[in-house]
């Protein structure tokens, strides 16, 4: 059997040691949340949720939500992708969580700041939605 390791684990046993930057390797994990109200939110309304800091690493987005429509779905993700984090995701079921589900906004890091934004699809929206962003800053 072989013996792997990450990226990061091989930079730290090698001789000499390459530093993992600290966003990454024991970094404060920080939280973001906000909640929204949504009343006949209509279907392509975007819900502006949370504004990232520069050089935040986000490594988990995550709603909870009412049943806010039999047909209603939510998107996450910001101005550049607007599905960076959580694709098209049915939102019918009442306390539904949904959280990132989309590789590329694993780990992904600003820039520059940036708002994070939640797209309504499918139907009008009516319920609760809560929102939680977990990232670091690299301190």
């Amino acid at each position: 059997m072989a013996n792997n390791n990450t990226t990061k684990v091989t930079n730290i046993t090698a001789d000499p040691a390459v530093n993992v930057d600290a966003a990454e390797a024991h970094g404060r994990m920080r939280v973001w949340y906000d909640s929204f109200e949504a009343s006949s939110t209509a279907s392509g309304d975007t819900i502006t949720f949370s504004r990232m800091p520069k050089g935040a690493t986000i490594y988990q987005v995550r709603v909870v939500a009412d049943a806010l429509g039999s047909s209603v779905t939510i998107k996450v993700g910001d101005s550049g992708d607007d599905d960076r984090f959580i694709t098209a995701t049915t939102m019918n079921t009442a306390n539904l969580v949904t959280e990132t589900n989309a590789i590329a906004g694993v780990a992904y890091n600003y820039t520059a700041q940036t708002d994070l934004i939640a797209t309504v699809g499918g139907a009008a929206a009516t319920g609760t939605i809560k929102f939680m962003v977990f990232y670091t800053l690299g301190d």
